[in-house]
């Protein structure tokens, strides 16, 4: 299993590389060629989007945990999977239309309405295929999962390249629908091809209420929380401040979310592995593993940072002053570097191991409201400044709840 796990690991970090390296080009060439406030925009949608969050049950994700058990019925599980997603992708539309309405209403741009949609869209993409990626990664068959993201990571740039003929919201809400199209073919054909996939209409009910009642919702509602935290700045911020220092706080918010990365990477495959341990010692032993390998990557990621954040930021604005956005920014990848160097591994063995559904209760559910209080303040009194300081109280909070709940399962650090 050794192998297995190396080997999806170095296909995950070739994706990963691709994916930093063209999304860093790609926001370059959106930075410098959208309006301040169009970026100010695609700030505050992203904001909203967290809300339906919520809502986004991502029943697929027991495939983690019981792709052993679908042994020689692929059609009739995925299948399930992939109907539940089908009336999801229809909830997230309706959702796109009435908060077009609001936001419209509320700052009087009738941009607001590409960018919803181009996020909606994306979403429906990712949530087609996603069944069928988590099963692939689950059988070791990261190097699939790979190439497809990185022909779609190049099909997107060349097309973003498009923006500088072209700068509007517009022509980035088409060049989304012609992406998520293509993303959304390619894995079906793959699926057809590798495992004879038809879609089943046969639903199983039952099936379908113990995935989601009996982990899938707990996992979702932890996901939820931890997606709130991350992206919920500029929803908090859009309340006492203007476009354009949303849209300076969201430069520093995306170049920092590059940070997360490598640890998302390693918390991801930690998972997967933990998902082949026989017993609760070689689950400890991964864990331990994978953690000190994220304190490693964590204390380098910050460095990074730190000594070349002010040029990392002149390429990706053109601007050479950029005293604030920097201020910004080290604050967030600092707060992310905190929960995923430290936090991530303990998450992962709880999701696979443990009890997701008392993850929720008493690690991420407070956390969730502690974090909701802290940035509403923050952001009233102390604006995008007070934001950004927050995500490293609030990681230290997370930090001291997820130690917590994992001591309660006997897990002792021991430096191998």
């Amino acid at each position: 299993m050794k192998k297995l796990i190396i080997s999806n690991i170095f296909y995950s970090l070739i994706e990963k590389f691709v994916l930093i390296g063209f999304q860093f080009i790609t926001s370059i060439i959106i930075i410098r060629n959208l309006p301040r406030e169009d970026y100010g925009v695609i700030g505050v949608v992203a904001g909203y989007f967290v809300f339906l969050s919520f809502f986004n049950i991502s029943m697929e994700s027991i495939i983690l945990r019981d792709h052993k058990n679908y042994e020689g019925k692929e059609k009739e599980i995925l299948s399930n999977f992939l109907i539940f997603n089908i009336f999801k992708s229809i909830m997230f539309l309706f959702f796109a239309i009435v908060l077009s309405v609001l936001l419209i209403n509320m700052f009087q741009k009738i941009e607001f309405i590409y960018s919803i949609f181009s996020i909606t869209i994306l979403l429906i993409a990712e949530s087609l295929v996603s069944p069928f990626v988590i099963y692939f990664t689950a059988k070791f068959n990261q190097k699939l999962v790979t190439k497809i993201s990185v022909i779609r990571a190049i099909l997107n740039l060349f097309l973003t390249m498009g923006l500088f003929i072209y700068p509007t919201l517009k022509y980035i809400l088409v060049k989304d629908i012609f992406i998520s199209l293509f993303y959304v073919f390619v894995w079906f054909y793959l699926v057809y091809k590798y495992l004879n996939f038809s879609l089943q209409i046969n639903i199983d009910y039952k099936f379908i209420k113990n995935s989601i009642f009996g982990y899938s919702l707990w996992t979702h509602l932890n996901g939820v929380v931890t997606n709130f935290i991350y992206k919920s700045d500029t929803f908090f911020l859009s309340m006492f401040v203007g476009l354009t220092t949303i849209g300076n706080y969201n430069i520093a918010l995306n170049s920092a979310n590059i940070a997360n990365i490598l640890p998302m990477i390693l918390g991801y495959q930690n998972s997967v592995a933990l998902s082949h341990t026989k017993n609760i010692k070689d689950a400890f032993k991964i864990t331990t593993a994978f953690l000190i390998v994220s304190i490693l990557i964590g204390i380098i990621t910050f460095l990074f940072f730190y000594f070349f954040g002010n040029f990392y930021l002149y390429i990706v604005t053109g601007i050479k002053d950029n005293t604030e956005i920097f201020k910004y920014m080290i604050y967030i990848v600092l707060g992310l570097v905190i929960v995923k160097s430290f936090a991530s591994p303990f998450n992962a063995f709880i999701n696979i191991k443990g009890s997701v559904k008392n993850l929720f209760k008493t690690t991420l559910l407070p956390v969730f409201v502690l974090a909701c209080v802290i940035y509403y303040f923050s952001a009233k009194y102390y604006g995008a400044d007070g934001v950004s300081k927050s995500n490293v109280l609030i990681a230290l909070i997370w930090l001291v709840f997820i130690f917590i709940e994992i001591k309660k399962y006997g897990y002792k650090f021991k430096l191998k």
